[in-house]
């Protein structure tokens, strides 16, 4: 009788365990900055495309979530191929602010002065 109380102790500890390791909470990866380089592509893509002014309903500040209905422009070419973790970001612009975004949170990760 012993020899199954151990047993049966020894099973739920290590499924206990084991629902340990596979639970919790994902890591959520930093997002990756863009390069000077890349920074200025950007402010010359803005001042030679002139992208409509976006209505945020206030200031710009990195961490931020931009509202659904704002919309976001995509990134130019070559200011996404070193890093290949930056091509789906986006951006928008508010006056000579110029925010880049993780669409799929819709976070503004940088912040870009014009």
């Amino acid at each position: 009788m012993m020899d199954l109380t151990r047993a049966v102790l020894l099973v739920v500890l290590l499924g206990t365990s084991a629902a340990a390791q596979t639970g919790g909470t994902p890591v959520e990866t930093p997002p990756v900055p863009l390069s000077p380089e890349k920074q200025a592509i950007i402010k010359q893509h803005v001042q030679r495309e002139r992208p409509p002014e976006a209505q945020t309903g206030g200031d710009i500040t990195v961490g931020m979530s931009v509202p659904e209905g704002v919309e976001l422009w995509s990134l130019p070419h070559d200011s996404v191929t070193e890093v290949p973790a930056t091509t789906s970001y986006q951006f928008l612009r508010v006056g000579q602010t110029i925010a880049v975004v993780d669409p799929e949170s819709r976070k503004v990760i940088q912040i870009i002065t014009n």
